[in-house]
């Protein structure tokens, strides 16, 4: 899933409210079938497989950006948040969309809080 070799002296939340917007499995962009691709700060989640595939050009990366799809529990999980924060994921877009005119990503974002032990 994602790759993370630290673990952070913080507590990472994220509201109880994501439940009801995510869907079972989420799909992200990787470029090795396992590690988060992402654009610091932000992280992007897709409800299928097909929506991931299809904003990955669109990001002009220097990878060959594949879905992968992993259970949303996994994600929001204790160890999967840290893992984002570790990455300094800070925002997910939730199912993004481009702008045609400018570009530009926007969306549904989600929010990763932080508080100190």
């Amino acid at each position: 899933m994602l790759a993370c070799d630290h673990l952070l002296c913080s507590i990472v939340r994220m509201s109880p409210e994501v439940f009801s917007v995510l869907p079972d499995v989420v799909w992200y962009l990787t470029q090795n079938g396992r590690d988060m691709w992402c654009r610091v700060p932000y992280g992007f989640f897709f409800s299928t497989a097909e929506a991931a595939a299809e904003f990955a050009p669109h990001m002009h990366s220097a990878f060959e950006l594949q879905p992968a799809g992993v259970p949303a529990k996994e994600l929001v999980s204790p160890e999967g948040l840290s893992i984002m924060r570790g990455l300094n994921v800070t925002r997910i877009f939730l199912d993004p969309k481009i702008d045609s005119d400018t570009g530009e990503v926007y969306g549904r974002i989600l929010r990763i809080t932080t508080e100190s032990n």
